[in-house]
């Protein structure tokens, strides 16, 4: 297997990633970082900072590329002697944050590879369907997706293409069963 105390799962909204964070949390026993239910959870307190996070998450908006980075930078931080595997799943969703990302992994001697669960538009927008019937989260709504899609393919794009150039990226093919999604990926880690 490919020595990583870190790895990142990049992909579309709905691509598998918070499924495919928890069974690489299981199979390497690592502890996963799910950004996205980090700032959900903010978004439902009271104040300042919940108002704009929860407005940006119901737009179906990216959060300033400097918060995701802080979580990082606070979990290793504090946890700094603990050497378990880390998962990021949603992180690095801009060209400036992955660049965040990669300096702050490196600094942390965190060997990382990034994860890519492609998967075409037209599915996204099947599965957040089905997910908004099941959760009935406000970003899977239908006024909000195709904007999740337009904000994914602008900001995330560069950051993928960044990680290419690094020599870290594994792209997997999302549009299949998640248990050929899983196999995929660890295969491609091996």
């Amino acid at each position: 297997m490919i020595k990583v105390d870190a790895l990142i799962l990049i992909g579309k909204p709905g691509s598998g990633k918070g499924t495919q964070s928890g069974i690489l949390k299981q199979k390497f026993r690592m502890e996963a970082i799910p950004y996205g239910d980090f700032f959900r959870n903010i978004a439902t307190d009271q104040g300042f900072l919940a108002d704009k996070v929860a407005n940006s998450i119901n737009k179906g908006e990216f959060l300033p590329y400097w918060m995701p980075s802080y979580v990082l930078i606070d979990y290793l931080v504090k946890n700094h002697n603990n050497k378990t595997g880390i998962i990021l799943d949603g992180a690095a969703r801009s060209k400036e944050e992955a660049i965040i990302v990669h300096k702050v992994l490196t600094w942390f001697e965190r060997e990382y590879k990034v994860i890519y669960i492609d998967v075409p538009d037209e599915v996204v927008i099947d599965r957040l369907s089905e997910r908004l019937q099941l959760l009935e989260r406000e970003d899977d709504k239908p006024e909000h997706i195709q904007n999740r899609i337009t904000t994914y393919n602008n900001s995330v794009i560069p950051s993928i293409e960044y990680f290419i150039g690094k020599g870290k990226l594994i792209t997997i093919n999302g549009d299949q069963s998640m248990e050929k999604v899983s196999s995929d990926i660890l295969g491609a880690l091996k």
